[in-house]
């Protein structure tokens, strides 16, 4: 005889009691609970989302003797779906016992019994889906922008929660000469075969059916349409659904113009644009390449050693990922030591050894420890010299002009503008650690170099106090890590020379230094619970590079660096060697792909890296007044605040429109006459730095908008595209914008710009 299982739960169950009613009442009492296990109710066969199970879920608790335990409370649990109890007690047997409705989603569901003390007991259902219930459509109403445009439509069949069940789906058009369907299995591609007209579809499968509405446009700029009628130089701008459709008007010679479209949201990390002008336009001059006004004195360089920007992103993310959640415990020892962490610290005399960790991949493990020997000091540096440098590099004279130009240059510049650092280590001084450790980090053979870097870590206290650990590795100390000459390439087989360190270092220097102090007054005197992002942190350490060039040459912003300022003299041009090329070139490398790229991703990749140090000095002009206060404000944030909080924090609300407004300002400042001051780089002649470095051109990706079929376009978030187009003489041209088959998204907006 065969006996279901709900009867055999029921016989189980009965067969306990009556053993236990026939058993010596006054036999051994149970224990306490030592095990739990189940007794039914999992993996039931083929169960339906959304449905109460057959069986209940059942389990037993037993002592360590295996008797049964009474009495015991027993918690209930599910992610999925709902449960009759959230608690129940085990009844004579041991037994309890709670119904499931399982959850809308297909798929594996689970449920835990939980006895206080003892793991949990887990009960598994692999739910499917019910019924046929509806059709679902990828859009009821899409957007077409004319004849020859498709959409590819799912009509996917579902049950009543959503879950797909098998089986296809057929899409029929209600008017086939304006749309056809042309199916493929649980959808079709919808083609539009007329303009300026509105059809029906009907989805179906089985007797479901689901209706959608498709809106073929009509071309652009007919009668009704806002028409813009801009000079050259002139810019309109659209946002939201405005920004669907765009008008300008020809002159009687004609006209160019370039559509600068651009997007905002962080949720959404791509928009896909499709635009047609419905042969309203025409093709733009090809594109310029903005050669130099000036003659380049720069003989073409050999190949040249690129910074390794991998290494100092991997850093900043181990620093802020390890050390992070130790900073709360670091403010508590400081104050525990009256400030300090070593109350016997001496400021150490030349010739002095110092023992220093190197260890750049690991936080507080791992020491690698190198003997430095102290070779200058002066009012704001100690300079120590790794004692197993390669020979013939940088002599102690060397090394005290380093100590010398960081008294001078870049403590004052980084100090007035972003606050002073602290000084855990009581000697009024930073360590510049000159070691070879910073050459081992580049493999053999290479075409990068690591400049030098400046670890977190090392503001840390080493010792724990009061039961609170410490970072065991740390220096406890403001201290910097440093490239160092290295003529016959013992380390690694990579050469380097003392003129290059010598001209790498100082900007290293500047940026690393204002790390540091960012770091530092995060981490003891503003209370923040985090670093700053990484994109930022390191944008206001480029910062700090370009005041340092200001300082160095002579120069100040809003005087508009070109190429031929950099070669007006000695000095400006060393100073740019030094302090400037590489934010330009950085700048460079995001120029070649403003696509998918902004000054805001959540990274700190070079085009990342190029593009927040332009952002923030194009922000610094915008705003005007003193700029040191924005600085200053960015790197002393209240608790909480980093990223994009705190940039909107120090420059506005209007975050995201400033960085459209930027956007336009790559393409169109010193390119365009007349534009408007927000459409320009008051500080810098980008196009002919960028030619001055790159011989003579000016990277920014541009693409022409196709005059008769459809151009598509994915930007990223705050990102931007340029699509240059023409309008005839006399008459008026422009386009229709939607996103994957609808109307354009509220953080979309378009800037147009005649350009001719």
């Amino acid at each position: 005889m065969r006996v279901n299982s709900g009867l055999q739960v029921f016989i189980l169950v009965a067969g306990v009691a009556q053993t236990t009613a026939c058993g010596d009442a006054s036999g051994p009492k149970s224990g306490p609970p030592a095990q739990v296990v189940v007794l039914a109710g999992s993996s039931q066969p083929t169960p339906e989302v959304g449905t109460k199970l057959p069986l209940p879920l059942t389990i037993r608790v037993t002592d360590a003797q295996g008797q049964n335990v009474s009495g015991t409370n027993v918690l209930w649990n599910t992610a999925s779906g709902s449960l009759s109890a959230a608690t129940s007690l085990t009844n004579a047997d041991g037994v309890a016992s709670i119904e499931w409705t399982l959850g809308p989603f297909a798929g594996t569901q689970l449920a835990t019994a939980t006895v206080t003390g003892l793991p949990p007991v887990t009960f598994t259902e692999v739910a499917v889906a019910g019924p046929l219930a509806q059709i679902i459509l990828t859009r009821d109403t899409v957007q077409l922008l004319g004849v020859g445009d498709a959409f590819q439509m799912n009509a996917r069949p579902a049950d009543r929660f959503g879950n797909r069940v098998p089986g296809g789906s057929t899409v029929e058009s209600s008017d086939t000469s304006i749309v056809t369907a042309q199916n493929f299995g649980s959808g079709a591609f919808l083609v539009a075969r007329a303009a300026g007209a509105t059809v029906l579809i009907r989805a179906s499968s089985g007797s479901i059916v689901k209706t959608g509405t498709v809106i073929v446009l009509p071309p652009p700029c007919q009668s009704g349409s806002s028409i813009f009628n801009l000079a050259v130089g002139g810019i309109a701008t659209l946002a939201g659904t405005a920004a669907s459709e765009f008008c300008v008007q020809g002159t009687p010679a004609g006209a160019e113009f370039t559509a600068i479209p651009f997007y905002s949201d962080q949720n959404v990390p791509l928009l896909r644009l499709s635009i047609s002008t419905g042969s309203t336009t025409i093709g733009a001059s090809p594109s310029q390449l903005s050669a130099p006004l000036f003659q380049l004195f720069r003989a073409v360089p050999s190949p040249r050693l690129e910074p390794d920007e991998t290494f100092e992103t991997d850093l900043r993310a181990r620093s802020s990922q390890e050390l992070t959640p130790m900073m709360t415990a670091a403010r508590l020892i400081r104050r525990q030591n009256g400030g300090r962490f070593n109350m016997s610290v001496q400021i150490p005399q030349i010739g002095d050894l110092l023992q220093l960790n190197t260890n750049a991949t690991s936080s507080c493990t791992n020491p690698r420890m190198r003997t430095g020997r102290v070779a200058a000091i002066t009012t704001r540096a100690i300079v120590v010299t790794d004692t197993a440098n390669p020979a013939n590099g940088f002599t102690d004279t060397d090394l005290q002009s380093f100590g010398v130009a960081f008294d001078t240059l870049v403590y004052p510049v980084d100090t007035q503008n972003f606050g002073e650092p602290t000084d855990i280590d009581a000697n009024q001084r930073a360590i510049l650690f000159f070691t070879r450790a910073v050459n081992e980090l580049t493999p053999p053979n290479q075409n990068s170099y690591v400049g030098g870097f400046f670890f977190s870590r090392d503001l840390f206290p080493r010792a724990p106090a009061g039961g609170i650990d410490g970072c065991a590795a740390s220096n406890v100390a403001e201290m910097f890590y440093l490239l160092v000459p290295d003529p016959d390439g013992v380390v690694n087989q990579n050469v380097r020379t003392t003129d290059f360190v010598r001209t790498v270092t100082a900007g290293i220097l500047a940026h690393e230094f204002q790390h540091l102090i960012n770091a530092s007054r995060r981490l003891y005197l503003t209370g923040s619970s985090e670093f700053e992002d990484g994109f930022l942190d390191e944008g206001l350490a480029h910062m700090a590079e370009e005041l340092a060039f200001y300082r160095a040459s002579g120069l100040a912003p809003m005087q508009n660096v070109s190429g031929a300022t950099i070669q007006s003299s000695q000095r400006i041009s060393d100073a740019f060697d030094t302090f400037g090329a590489a934010n330009i070139r950085r700048y460079r490398e995001f120029l070649i792909n403003p696509l998918t790229n902004s000054p805001f991703a959540d990274n700190s990749n070079i085009t990342t890296r190029g593009a927040i140090w332009s952002f923030l000095r194009y922000a610094a002009d915008r705003r005007g007044g003193s700029e040191g206060t924005v600085w200053f404000q960015l790197a002393n944030p209240p608790p909480g605040s980093h990223g994009v909080q705190n940039l909107t924090r120090v420059l506005g609300p209007e975050l995201a429109s400033l960085v459209r407004d930027w956007g336009v300002a790559n393409y169109a400042d010193d390119f365009i006459t007349a534009v408007a001051s927000a459409a320009t780089h008051p500080s810098w002649d980008f196009r002919s730095t960028i030619a001055f470095l790159n011989q003579g051109s000016f990277p920014l990706a541009t693409q022409q908008m196709d005059s008769v079929s459809i151009t598509s376009v994915n930007i990223g978030d705050r990102s931007s595209a340029y699509l240059r187009f023409g309008v005839k003489p006399g008459a008026v041209g422009g386009g229709r914008i939607i996103s994957r088959g609808a109307a354009v998204p509220s953080g979309f907006s378009l800037s147009i710009l005649r350009t001719k």
